[in-house]
Order: C-alpha cells, then sequence, then structure tokens
C-alpha cells in the first residue's frame, strides 16, 4: 500500500487500484457502476471509521442536486495506491460559491492567528474532485481543525462563533481534532460552558467523553520513554540482565553505564516524538537513531547497552506522536503500518556483521527486532501486553506485572542476543525456563521471587542475556506509560 507516508484517517481522501474488489452490502447497481466510473477515472474516496486494521471503509456521496446519496465500501489496505490528508482552505477555496469567500478567508487568518491546521471535507471538498455541481444552498461547511495545544481550544471556539455571527452563510460544522479523537466544535461549544457528554470519534471507535483535550506532547513522550528504561533498569530479579543488584551475565557494564547512557538519550526521545508528528519517513528516524546511538557509545565508552531500546522505544516514541492518545496496541500497530516496509527493506541490504540480530537472522533464520518492528511487535501485543495487564489486575502491583511480562515474553520471543550468547541451545534454555515458570503461576506464586532467582542464576552461570527480551520490556512499559498519560486527559 503506497501511502506517502500517510496511514489512512477518518476524512483523509484515498485513491484505489483500477482492479479493486469493492465489498460491501446493499450497494445497488447503479451505484456500483457510479463507483467504478469514479475510481476508472481516477477519482478518490473518504476514509470513514474502519472498525478493522485488516480493511478500510471508505464512501463518497454522488454529486446529485437534492437528498444526499452516499455510497458505502469496504476494501483491503493492498487496493490503496495513495493517502491524503483532507483539502486545504486555499486548496478548496476557488471552488467555493463567492458568498462563501469572506468565511473562508477569515478562516484562513484565525488558522495562522493561532498556528492550527484546518482542513475542509464534505461537500466543498468533494467539488474539488467532482466533475458536476456537489453544492447547493443548503450545505455546509465542514471543516476539520487539527489542535496542536489546548491554549488555544478556546481562542478557537469564540472566534468560530464569532465568525458565524457575522458571516451566517454558510453554516460552519466540522470537528475539532486532538490526537486520536475528534468532537463536533459546536458540540464542544457547548459542553465547555455546561458540563455535560460529548459524542467523540476516532479512527476506529466513537465513544461518549467528558472532555477531549490534548494528549502527551513530544516532551512528555521523552520523558515516559526515559522512565521506562530506568524501570526496566531497576526491576528485579530479570534472569540474566544487569539491575542495581548485581551485573548479570554481563562482564561489560554494570548499572551506572545504564545511567550514562540513560542521560545521553533524553533529547533523542523528544526529537523522534516531533519526527513521528511530522509525519516522517523511516529514514529520518533511522537517522536520529544512529546519531543517538552515537551519543550512546561515546557517553558509554563504547559500551552498547541500548541499541535495541533506541529502536524500539524510538519507533514507539514516534508512534505516539504521529498518533496521541492511541492506546499500546494501536500505536504498536502504528509502527508497522507506517514503517514496516521500509525497516524490511533497511535490513535487508545490511551487512551480516552489522548486528547480532543480522548475524542470527543469517545464521539460523531468527526473525529479530527489525521484523518485531516492522509487524507491529507482535510479542508486545501477543504476550507482553496481555500479559502486564492480567497480572495487574491479579496484584495490583506494576513491577509484578512488569516481570510477568518480561517472562511472557522471553518464553516466545527468538531472542537473537541469546543466540549470539548461546546458540540456539542457549535461546531454547531460557524460552523452556520461562514457560516452566509461566505453568506453575508466574508472579502469582508465593514463592516466585526465589523460583526467578534461581532462574537468574542459572542464566548468569551460562552467561545468558536476553537483552531483546530486555528491550521489548522497556518498549511495554513505555506503551503502558503513554497510555496512562494519555488517560490522564479524560475524565
Amino acid at each position: 500500500m503506497r501511502t506517502d507516508g500517510l496511514a489512512p484517517r477518518r476524512h483523509h481522501w484515498v485513491w484505489l487500484k483500477p482492479d479493486v474488489v469493492l465489498k460491501g452490502t446493499g450497494i445497488s447497481a447503479p451505484d456500483r457502476l457510479f463507483l467504478r466510473d469514479w475510481i476508472t477515472s481516477g477519482r478518490p474516496l473518504v476514509v470513514a471509521r474502519s472498525p478493522s486494521h485488516h480493511e478500510i471503509r471508505l464512501g463518497v456521496t454522488r454529486p446529485v442536486m437534492g437528498p444526499r446519496q452516499r455510497v458505502g465500501v469496504t476494501v483491503a489496505p493492498e487496493s490503496v495506491l495513495r493517502v491524503m490528508p483532507p483539502l486545504s482552505l486555499e486548496a478548496v477555496q476557488a471552488h467555493a460559491p463567492q458568498s462563501w469567500q469572506p468565511t473562508l478567508q477569515h478562516l484562513r487568518a484565525i488558522g495562522a492567528r493561532y498556528a492550527t491546521d484546518i482542513r475542509v471535507y464534505g461537500s466543498l471538498a468533494l467539488q474539488y474532485f467532482a466533475p458536476e455541481p456537489c453544492l447547493n444552498p443548503d450545505s455546509d461547511l465542514d471543516v476539520l481543525l487539527e489542535i496542536g495545544h489546548e491554549a488555544a481550544i478556546d481562542p478557537l471556539l469564540t472566534e468560530l462563533e464569532a465568525l458565524q455571527t457575522r458571516y451566517p452563510t454558510p453554516r460552519i460544522d466540522g470537528e475539532m481534532r486532538m490526537g486520536e479523537w475528534a468532537v463536533a466544535w459546536r458540540e464542544l461549544g457547548e459542553v465547555r460552558r455546561h458540563p455535560g457528554w460529548l459524542i467523540a470519534k476516532s479512527d476506529r471507535a466513537v465513544a461518549l467523553k467528558r472532555e477531549v483535550v490534548l494528549p502527551p506532547t513530544s516532551l512528555s513522550i521523552a520523558v515516559a520513554a526515559v522512565r521506562a528504561l530506568h524501570q526496566e533498569l531497576v526491576l528485579y530479579p530479570k534472569p540474566g540482565l544487569v539491575s542495581p543488584l548485581d551485573n548479570g551475565a554481563h562482564t561489560d557494564m554494570t548499572p551506572a553505564t545504564f545511567f550514562k547512557s540513560l542521560f545521553a538519550l533524553r533529547r533523542y526521545f523528544v526529537h523522534i516524538a516531533r519526527a513521528g508528528a511530522a509525519q516522517s519517513s523511516f529514514a529520518t528516524l533511522q537517522a536520529l537513531g544512529m546519531a543517538a546511538e552515537a551519543r550512546m557509545l561515546r557517553a558509554t565508552g563504547g559500551v552498547n547497552t541500548h541499541r535495541g531500546a533506541i529502536f524500539n522505544l524510538g519507533l514507539i516514541a514516534a508512534a505516539g506522536g504521529a498518533c496521541p492518545g492511541a492506546s499500546a496496541e494501536g500505536l504498536c500497530h502504528a509502527v508497522g503500518a507506517r514503517w514496516g516496509n521500509a525497516i524490511l527493506q533497511v535490513a535487508a541490504t545490511m551487512p551480516r556483521e552489522a548486528s547480532h540480530g543480522r548475524w542470527a537472522a543469517q545464521q539460523y533464520g531468527i526473525r529479530g527486532a527489525r521484523w518485531q518492528a516492522a509487524q507491529g511487535f507482535p510479542a508486545l501485543v501477543g504476550q507482553g501486553l496481555p500479559a502486564y495487564r492480567q497480572a495487574l489486575r491479579d496484584t495490583g502491583m506494576p513491577s509484578r506485572a512488569a516481570l510477568a511480562a518480561f517472562f511472557a515474553i522471553m518464553a516466545k520471543l527468538d531472542d537473537s542476543n541469546l543466540v549470539w550468547r548461546g546458540g540456539l541451545a542457549g535461546l531454547q534454555f531460557a524460552q523452556a525456563q520461562a514457560s516452566a515458570f509461566l505453568a506453575r503461576g508466574g508472579v502469582l506464586q508465593e514463592d516466585w521471587e526465589i523460583q526467578a532467582l534461581v532462574i537468574h542464576q542459572q542464566m548468569v552461570a551460562r552467561r545468558l542475556s536476553p537483552g531483546g527480551s530486555a528491550d521489548l520490556l522497556a518498549a511495554l512499559l513505555l506503551l503502558i506509560g503513554l497510555e496512562t498519560e494519555a488517560g490522564k486527559y479524560e475524565v
């Protein structure tokens, strides 16, 4: 799917392949003919709410006078040729009636004044693409305001209401979008005056909310990333890994080494979160990661403490910038959907000696960190996150939940660091120990700490360090941190 760096969102425009298979119920023969002509003529459809990641719901309103005739279909993601965000005010202004021009001109000024991206969807946007008239005397002007900072919300609402009073035609309708959720701006204005419930819409769901405001910023994403790395470091006992109590299976690094690395990486996460928010390509993210790796090695005297974390947490931080307020699973999916193909293309050109993961992939066919990221982190979505949430419900203790997630990841992950240190036998030993620990009840056992410590000692004796599992644990802790941070903004 060619998306020009964009994942399809509500109100985006999508161009389809001419041979696309259109799925839908209740599509009449005339509507199907209309859609075929529309698509083969090179015209786009608009993205609707799509509950599944495996299908995209699209629609278009037939450009006819009288009652609106909307045609909706569902397509597979691989049917998409190109994705484009909603049209700008500048792009559509020439297609609007003369009576609309003062409103559009003032909207452009309002957007510039508050650094707010104002886009257009609905009938006026359709008029941009359609060969026939789409507007009628009762048409609304549908706008999408992408809110970048919370301080702009109330002034924008005030300006919109004043503009509508001054220029009643056209009626200004539409939404304010703040991260994952969007609400009708008129409803939001009413709720700001008289608190109540709002209908909020995301790309995949509809919900009732008391309030919708801004999700985490790039700075708070960076804070959450550094906090996640620190939480992973101090967690104990993590079999084979460094903690404040011992150096695990490592002779080249200590907790102090990790703290130096953490300090060196703090600005990296700010920059990569901003790059994600700017819809940057994987090449840009990779350049930021390589620069961060160089800073890490300078800080640690050449010791690789966080190369995997730079990659995994960097991608999640970028996804957090691109999809603020998304769930943990949503951020995992965003990484694969936005940058997965590019990640695999770069990995295919890397030399054998580039990393332990690349060596293990070529030597044993191990699917390493890059495959995990390109697929949307299946070890986190399938093992780590469910284990964490269940253990948190059962114990109420985040540290025990984190260890439950760690063992769940280690039991299934093809950890290239274990293969590097102990071959396939080392990987199999670690997976077997983790699986047996979980089968006995995991962190819910009365003596779970003693059992985990025994596994730790066995791993240290074999010089086995599950560094890949540790990296994914840190990534999981970042996801949980971002999800928790986003939750603070909803009543």
